[in-house]
């Protein structure tokens, strides 16, 4: 059983832990605050094409004349969107799956592990550009093909966490009383598993915004969204832009973002690893 108090106060005194809840709580902030007020509306031609920063425009507009800064908290939104969309659908399937693996550890957890190592065999990139390719370039459809390589890595996990918890006797005397896998499941495994999910789901969600992005970046993501992707994007699009100082407040700003993002789901999820390990030693 998992000390809440004490693994809480483990993850409090880590640097990485803290800075990188930090890093998640100023993106939240924004996005939050893109859904109440944005300077102008992203796909609005609010200005002259390539303006620098400027008071009306803090930084700058494109080469269509948007405003930039309104485009960079909407994409805000939409990176988390998708970072939440695919961590969250990734732990409940790898859960499931996982915990149904560890659970029934022959015929069942031998099919199912055997159906995750071919998957994990595969190569992620060519298998993300070949799914994207051929289903239409919509969020929906990029999350689910992010989802469908994201479980079996946590599921792996899960499998091999749910092997030892079911040897405990308080979980096996549950099962000699007549409980079944989704009572023990709901009852006594979510809550041993959650604190390993969420660091699961923090590496999955760094995962799912560089995947977002450079799906946008090869053309293959939604058009219809303004991501932080489809800004790199559309300024790396734009005849000559790096050789003029647009690049500084049209490509950079993005760019940071993402990096900040994935910065940010890393150390939390690393500070989260280290915080159960932690626990676990002593």
């Amino acid at each position: 059983m998992h000390n809440w108090k004490h693994l809480s106060t483990s993850f409090r005194r880590q640097p990485a832990g803290r800075i990188g809840l930090s890093g998640i709580t100023v993106l939240t902030l924004l996005a939050v605050a893109s859904l109440i007020w944005t300077p102008y509306a992203p796909e609005a031609l609010s200005g002259p094409p390539l303006t620098p920063p400027s008071l009306g425009h803090p930084l700058g507009t494109n080469g269509l004349g948007q405003d930039i800064f309104s485009q960079l908290l909407a994409g805000c939104r939409i990176s988390l969107l998708v970072a939440v969309a695919v961590s969250l659908g990734s732990a409940a399937s790898g859960l499931l799956v996982g915990a149904a693996a560890g659970y029934y550890p022959r015929r069942l957890g031998v099919l199912l592990m055997r159906c995750v190592d071919v998957l994990m065999a595969v190569p992620r990139l060519p298998l993300i550009i070949l799914l994207a390719v051929f289903l239409r370039p919509h969020l929906l459809n990029i999350v689910a093909v992010l989802v469908f390589l994201c479980w079996p890595g946590v599921a792996r996990t899960i499998r091999a966490q749910v092997l030892a918890l079911r040897e405990q006797d308080s979980i096996r005397f549950v099962r000699f009383c007549g409980g079944g896998f989704g009572y023990v499941l709901r009852q006594h495994l979510v809550r041993e598993l959650f604190p390993l999910l969420l660091a699961k789901t923090a590496v999955a969600a760094s995962y799912a915004i560089v995947a977002e992005a450079g799906l946008s970046f090869l053309g293959l993501g939604d058009p219809t969204v303004k991501s932080w992707g489809m800004m790199i994007r559309s300024a790396l699009d734009y005849p000559g832009l790096l050789w003029t100082s647009a690049w500084v407040w049209w490509l950079l700003p993005p760019s940071a973002m993402v990096s900040l993002a994935v910065f940010s789901f890393t150390l939390t999820g690393y500070g989260l690893d280290e915080a159960l390990r932690r626990e676990e030693s002593e």
